[in-house]
């Protein structure tokens, strides 16, 4: 509705030489409009003429907003300020509803905190509004319209909101979302100092290792603790329960916080304790989709309990709820968001580790696309596979590869795979060309800001195809252009 009412009015205006003048000034513009047409020419090498009139329809962002924004009289500071200021403030507002949906409803999934766009593209809103939030803070410290007093309280409420955001980055458990800031940090820090003095330079270079250096060690600590075997691991194993049954074995080798999960299991007992605390049977299904049954073992070998009579006999109330509710484990039931990221990801790597399972499993399901869509790019290197049969292509080479995520309709996630595998080398070149072209012409790696969105949805397109959802074609299209009438603006032209 927005973009639709955008077009209105900027068809409305008329004043079409004094738009078609600004266009022509504007490199990055015919770099939006490239991309898009080699959508559109694309789609005549394809065969799925319907998939391809979808993907146009999505990508229409592509034209429209950087038409509009870069051909319509250019805003000036305040309102491009004002902008910002809107946009963080939704960003509050989209937050505090996120961290209140967490208290109502503790067991809701990080990835439906906000029902109207995925987590992934708010953890790159996130990152964008700290970078904006860091200018501002910035430009305060030079502004002598200001009292110190006043200047140094809208300096402490902007590095407040950029602490606020970090912890919402927390809350959406974005792995993606820190490794962005990480690297934009980086980029950006060295760009300050290209020119600056050696203690500058040095001062960079000692904060990037010690960031590296802390988030190595807290990669290692909880390595260590998810593998280090506990006594129930390391001594024989004992062939009956304490009531004389048997227990089952599996004992292949899967490792989860220190202990094998399929190790000491009794499903007799296992049913018959399980029954006396909860209502629910062990082959009742979890508000997640999982049955009891696997749940109830996760979440005893996660407190280093045997699985059968004694063991559940000594689960807590509070324990037998978060079975209930689906939590496998004592950390997916606290309220600690790092060790819940940390053993997930150790989860995922001893699932593809012992099982090569790669279904269900967000990071591992990645390697799996970016390995199917590189098999699918060597087939069709020169012009690709076509707008339309992007789909097509991914989905017969999963069930000829007999891969398991051959029904799960998943795209590649990653921007730049899926622009070879639909462009190929040629339209891939094209489209790189322009917007190399574009950046340099309009010079914006001379602004930080410029620099911290461009290493945003650059690193992003690494494990998200970011422009093949609406939400983060937008995202893209509208900050860029945004950024560069801000350019122009600040320079008066």
């Amino acid at each position: 509705m927005a973009q639709t009412l955008l077009t209105v009015n900027w068809i409305a205006e008329f004043q079409w030489k004094e738009k078609f003048n600004r266009a022509k000034k504007h490199p990055v513009l015919w770099a939006f409009l490239a991309l898009f047409f080699v959508h559109v020419i694309w789609s005549f090498v394809s065969s799925n003429w319907c998939y391809a009139l979808d993907d146009l329809r999505k990508k229409l962002p592509l034209l429209a907003i950087p038409l509009i924004m870069l051909t319509s009289s250019p805003l000036s500071k305040k309102k491009i300020d004002t902008i910002f200021i809107i946009y963080i403030g939704t960003l509050i507002f989209v937050s505090l509803y996120s961290w209140i949906n967490r208290f109502i409803n503790p067991d809701v999934s990080y990835r439906s905190l906000f029902p109207y766009i995925s987590h992934i593209r708010l953890a790159l809103n996130a990152c964008l509004s700290i970078f904006i939030l860091l200018t501002f803070a910035n430009r305060l410290k030079n502004n002598t319209m200001l009292t110190q007093t006043r200047r140094l309280l809208y300096e402490s409420f902007c590095l407040l909101l950029v602490l606020w955001f970090l912890g919402y980055l927390f809350l959406l458990q974005s792995y993606t979302g820190f490794i962005i800031l990480f690297i934009s940090f980086t980029v950006v820090g060295l760009y300050q100092v290209r020119n600056g003095s050696k203690w500058a330079k040095l001062s960079i270079v000692v904060g990037f290792c010690l960031v590296v250096a802390s988030l190595s060690s807290v990669v290692v600590y909880y390595t260590y603790q998810y593998y280090n075997l506990k006594e129930i691991s390391t001594k024989p194993l004992e062939s009956n329960t304490i009531n004389g049954n048997p227990y089952i074995h599996r004992n292949d080798g899967f490792i989860e916080y220190g202990n094998y999960v399929y190790n000491y299991i009794c499903l007799e007992e296992l049913d018959r304790e399980w029954n006396r605390l909860s209502d629910m049977t062990l082959d009742s299904i979890t508000p997640n989709g999982y049955p009891i049954e696997p749940t109830l073992i996760r979440y005893l070998n996660s407190k280093g309990l045997t699985k059968d009579s004694v063991g559940v006999s000594q689960l807590k109330e509070c324990d037998v709820v978060a079975i209930e509710s689906g939590k496998p484990t004592i950390y997916e039931a606290s309220s600690s968001i790092l060790p819940q990221m940390m053993y997930r990801i150790l989860f995922e790597y001893e699932n593809y580790r012992v099982y090569k399972n790669v279904k269900d499993f967000s990071m591992l399901q990645r390697f799996e696309m970016w390995k199917n869509a590189c098999q699918i790019i060597a087939d069709n290197i020169i012009m690709g596979v076509g707008t339309g049969d992007v789909n097509d292509a991914i989905q017969e080479n999963l069930t000829k590869n007999n891969s398991e995520l051959k029904d799960s309709n998943i795209r590649t996630h990653n921007q730049y795979l899926t622009f070879l595998l639909t462009f190929g080398v040629v339209g891939t070149f094209i489209i790189v060309f322009f917007f190399v072209y574009a950046v340099r012409k309009e010079k914006l790696l001379s602004s930080p800001l410029i620099v911290a969105f461009l290493c945003i949805f650059l690193v992003s397109f690494i494990s998200e195809d970011t422009l093949e959802t609406a939400a983060g074609c937008l995202f893209t299209t509208f900050f860029f252009a945004l950024f560069v009438v801000k350019k122009r603006v600040d320079i008066g032209h």
